[in-house]
């Protein structure tokens, strides 16, 4: 089952330009095959249970992994945004002869909203932005074989041996991101017991992390969340609303784009040192 959400598309680079129609595809029974050169990740998850009286940025790493431990393994994963795109902004067209460029949308069964701990206002949040909660038990994917099919993908690995394909994950404020599909990559259980097993799993799992929250260190003028970024940069937002994993996933790509454009003159050797740190665990 499937929706597609198509608004006229602004510049976006590579075959995505001017007057192109863009479609976010909702999907909750499959998952793609192929391989391209990036992948944004963007999730939904039902608020937090436990915060922290003090500011996250002042906590000690272990601290702040340990309150991240503490949500993600009491709580499910309710929506996974992905986009995937090449290194000329490309999106998938799948068959559509560049007409059209889909990102994917993953609703999951497993949180109950019924029984399932949760913060009410982020639910209250999620409802508002689209996600009709009494449907996801009936009709959302199973999680674990989404966690299948993402292996054999090879868009992440699955032992010590193997790598990823050449790919590089985006996210943005990327800590709960990667949580959240690590334990959906390991089939609901609870996520390693410290920061180095965390990211020891996640460069074992995804290869090449790049955390715009932490790029954004050297962007002057912008600051704050991916909203923000994405006013500041000019981007607008081409399918879906604000909150959706699936639209935010493509915003975030857009993001990048800009920001690796605009100042790191669009070489990659220049995002290097950004790369593979989580915004949230080792830097805030």
């Amino acid at each position: 089952v499937f929706a597609t959400r198509r608004r006229r598309a602004a510049t976006f680079g590579g075959a995505l330009g001017l007057g192109v129609e863009l479609g976010v595809r909702v999907l909750h029974h499959c998952f793609p095959r192929g391989s391209l050169l990036l992948r944004r990740l963007r999730h939904g998850f039902p608020g937090f249970l436990y915060r922290t009286r003090r500011p996250h940025r002042l906590l000690p790493p272990r601290l702040r992994y340990a309150f991240l431990k503490a949500n993600v393994d009491k709580m499910e994963l309710v929506q996974l945004g992905l986009t995937l795109f090449d290194a000329f902004g490309d999106l998938p067209d799948i068959g559509t002869g560049g007409r059209v460029g889909f990102v994917w949308e993953f609703n999951f069964r497993e949180f109950d909203v019924r029984r399932d701990p949760h913060a009410p206002d982020s639910v209250d949040l999620l409802r508002s932005s689209g996600i009709d909660f009494d449907r996801l038990p009936l009709y959302g994917i199973d999680s674990g074989q989404f966690a299948a099919h993402l292996y054999r993908s090879g868009l992440v690995a699955h032992c010590r041996f193997c790598r990823p394909h050449s790919t590089r994950w985006i996210a943005f404020h990327s800590c709960y991101d990667f949580a959240y599909l690590i334990k959906v990559l390991g089939f609901g259980g609870p996520l390693p017991d410290t920061l180095e097993e965390f990211l020891g799993l996640v460069n074992l799992l995804f290869g090449e992390t790049v955390d715009l929250k932490h790029m954004m260190r050297g962007c002057k003028g912008l600051s704050g969340g991916l909203e923000k970024a994405a006013s500041t940069l000019g981007v607008p937002r081409q399918a879906g609303k604000s909150h959706q994993a699936g639209s935010d996933s493509l915003v975030t790509c857009q993001v990048y784009l800009k920001m690796k454009q605009r100042f790191f003159d669009d070489q990659d050797a220049k995002v290097a040192c950004h790369r593979g740190i989580i915004y949230g665990l080792q830097a805030c």
